[in-house]
């Protein structure tokens, strides 16, 4: 029998499939990034998130997360789950930082400051067990931030992140 989980991730997955389709032909055939492919996975960085801030589906995405975010009933499930977004929200992240969507930067780097928020109050403890993770995505944004001019708004905003992530540490 579906439970309501169930239900909810395969509706996701439909959803991640069909943006998947999209992505994979307008993200990586652009050449309009800030920084090379390459010079991002030397860095440390995997991939982007699927679907991202800029997509008209991002609601619908956050509203899944709350949803098995309300589903999770163990205290440890509910961390590592918040530490999964965590990792989803620096994906985002770096996404609109390399595709130069500054318009959605400010609501980004939120997101993310607040996702890191939730942790340093409720689960700073697991921050050690994910330290290594957690210091490549300051190397990461660094990588990224020195590509903008150093009275750039963009680079504040993204220097707002370094120190937000560097308090989890």
């Amino acid at each position: 029998m579906l439970t309501l989980r169930s239900v909810i991730r395969l509706v996701t997955f439909l959803f991640v499939c069909l943006i998947y389709l999209n992505f994979s032909i307008t993200t990586f055939a652009s050449d309009h990034t800030l920084v090379p492919e390459q010079e991002l996975k030397s860095a440390g960085f995997s991939r982007y998130e699927l679907i991202n801030p800029n997509l008209l589906i991002y609601p619908i995405k956050r509203l899944a997360e709350r949803m098995e975010t309300t589903l999770l009933f163990g205290k440890e499930d509910k961390t590592k789950y918040q530490y999964n977004l965590l990792d989803k929200r620096f994906k985002e992240l770096i996404f609109i930082i390399n595709f130069k969507k500054t318009g959605f930067l400010e609501e980004t780097v939120q997101r993310y400051n607040s996702q890191l928020g939730y942790l340093i109050i409720n689960n700073k403890n697991l921050a050690q067990d994910n330290k290594e993770k957690i210091s490549n995505y300051i190397y990461v944004l660094k990588t990224l931030q020195d590509r903008y001019n150093s009275v750039s708004a963009y680079r504040l905003l993204i220097q707002q992140a370094i120190d937000s992530t560097r308090r989890l540490i």
